[in-house]
């Protein structure tokens, strides 16, 4: 099977998942604020795109910011495609980014991954709880990696209060962290011809404050027509995926 073709079935799974999980009580307000005011990018084909698409997407008329973001399953560290995502996943992302989710989130121990830091890991009120662990405490990930290769080891330096949604299961990286994790995870010939410093495995895209879910559908459109090799998702499509 292709790497596009792996992707697709990743990214069906993974929003079936979500819908399985959420069935009869529909989308929260807080999946709504997570899922609903930023538009997730996809490789259109392969499990990476290149950081100069940031730039490209930024171009869009309507565009304010965009983020590189690498998302792997918690477990096996294999890269997840964006999307609704029902597992314990590792995520590694610029800490700026948090600022322009429409999902506020606090801590309830510790503080924020440093910019500059590597080794550090800040888990959902979820995971947390599941892996019985605390700031201060030390955790191996991913927890089972595939493949022959071993977990990395990480400080916990902060717990996230409870959202609701998806965010209780994540463990926030920085993006060095994450660079190291794809490299892992990358087929080892694959591995040797892509530079995890200039790819990422999603891209996270966001709009003016107060620009509607309607909006933002369009512009993921606009996204698709204009950039080529992405796939920006709808956030409509992953809102209603939680309602089913």
């Amino acid at each position: 099977m292709t790497p596009r073709a792996l992707l697709a079935v990743a990214a069906a799974m993974v929003v079936a998942c979500g819908s399985s999980s959420s069935a009869g009580s529909g989308a929260s307000a807080e999946d709504t604020a997570f899922y609903g005011g930023t538009i997730q990018v996809n490789p259109a084909d392969g499990a990476t795109l290149p950081m100069s698409k940031i730039q490209e997407i930024k171009q869009v008329s309507g565009v304010k910011t965009a983020f590189p973001v690498y998302r792997f399953d918690a477990r096996t560290g294999q890269v997840e495609a964006a999307g609704v995502i029902a597992t314990d996943s590792i995520i590694a992302s610029d800490p700026t980014e948090a600022a322009w989710s429409s999902l506020k989130t606090d801590y309830a121990q510790g503080h924020a991954i440093d910019a500059d830091s590597s080794g550090e890991v800040v888990l959902g009120s979820a995971i947390a709880d599941e892996l019985k662990k605390s700031v201060g405490d030390g955790i191996d990930l991913p927890l089972k990696p595939q493949g022959g290769v071993a977990g990395h080891p990480f400080k916990v330096v902060g717990v996230l209060g409870e959202t609701h949604t998806a965010p209780d299961r994540f463990a926030y990286v920085n993006i060095t962290d994450g660079q190291m994790l794809l490299k892992d995870a990358l087929p080892a010939a694959q591995g040797d011809q892509v530079d995890v410093t200039a790819a990422a495995t999603a891209i996270d895209v966001y709009a003016k404050g107060g620009t509607s879910i309607g909006e933002l559908d369009s512009l993921a459109d606009q996204i698709n027509e204009q950039v080529t090799g992405v796939n920006a998702i709808k956030p409509s499509r992953l809102v209603d995926s939680l309602k089913k």
